[in-house]
């Protein structure tokens, strides 16, 4: 099967990196950061979340945070996408001024309510409320665990379709779909993308991988396969969902950037920064590089 020429990888790892990291980062730190990640060349970014600094802390800077990188955003024509969970968190979003808003409804019963203290049916009948109402923002709506639940429950595929035909007929265009305990094999993940290829058009669908078996990158090579062109990845591989216990992070930026460089795959990044900028945030910052290619092994 053909390979795709370009990737479109988008940073998530100001959010999803972010998140759940137990040592408490300022924002002017985060700021300096975000500003490197697209001077590596990031040109899609998950920039924050607008949720409750009750049960997310870190979080809790998210306009300040958006409007210290605004300019450079800007500047570069970055893609720039915050996280919402409720129409409060969209609002806010676009007060802040955003267009790009992520809204997150889990596959997974058991891992919506723990994420949003609520059903599937209930916060897809808030989404919809929510997009019918959303003129002049480009709505993604993200799924957790389409490829399996950390919990045990079951993730039919034909809740998957309900889900996008459901999303599409109030307007959405774009959909993530995610491995949010990172427990699919290749095998699974080619299941699951040519299910969801009847569905919907692969062109707007992007895969994110979580690495908690060490399966992430096999995981992105069946999906480049089966026609996936975007992809999340997280710098120096940070990350984990805090309702998902010992849920390990994201694909790391540097790592997916070098495999794709390798199979000549167009990215736009600059790999060497991409390793520099790892290391130097994981030192600052206090976190540990779980990257092969960021601080643990330089090629």
């Amino acid at each position: 099967m053909a390979l795709p020429k370009k990737v479109l990888v988008s940073e998530v790892g100001p959010r999803d990196g972010w998140q759940n990291h137990p040592v408490p980062i300022p924002t002017e730190t985060k700021i300096k950061y975000i500003q490197k990640m697209i001077a590596c060349g990031a040109r899609k970014m998950e920039v924050t979340s607008f949720v409750s600094p009750k049960y997310v802390p870190q979080m809790a800077d998210a306009k300040e945070v958006f409007l210290g990188v605004k300019e450079d955003l800007e500047k570069y024509n970055v893609t720039a996408f915050a996280l919402t969970l409720n129409k409060k968190g969209v609002d806010n979003a676009r007060e802040a001024g955003f267009t790009n808003v992520e809204f997150v409804l889990s596959v997974s019963e058991e891992h919506n309510l723990r994420n949003s203290r609520r059903t599937i049916q209930e916060s897809l009948d808030a989404f919809k409320e929510l997009a019918a109402g959303a003129e002049g923002l480009h709505i993604i709506l993200a799924m957790p665990c389409v490829f399996g639940s950390p919990f045990g429950d079951d993730v039919p595929m034909d809740r998957v379709k309900w889900l996008i035909d459901e999303a599409q007929s109030v307007g959405v265009a774009e959909f993530g779909i995610a491995d949010t305990a990172g427990l699919s094999t290749p095998e699974n993940t080619r299941r699951v993308i040519r299910a969801i290829r009847e569905y919907t058009d692969l062109d707007k669908v992007s895969l994110h991988m979580h690495d908690t078996y060490g399966m992430g990158m096999a995981n992105c090579y069946v999906a480049m396969e089966e026609g996936i062109t975007m992809m999340d990845a997280s710098l120096a591989g940070m990350g984990g969902c805090p309702f998902v216990p010992g849920a390990k992070g994201n694909i790391a930026t540097e790592d997916l950037i070098y495999i794709l460089d390798k199979m000549g795959i167009e990215t736009g990044y600059d790999l060497e920064k991409l390793n520099q900028t790892a290391a130097e945030m994981a030192e600052e910052i206090q976190a540990a590089v779980v990257s092969c290619q960021g601080a643990v092994c330089k090629h």
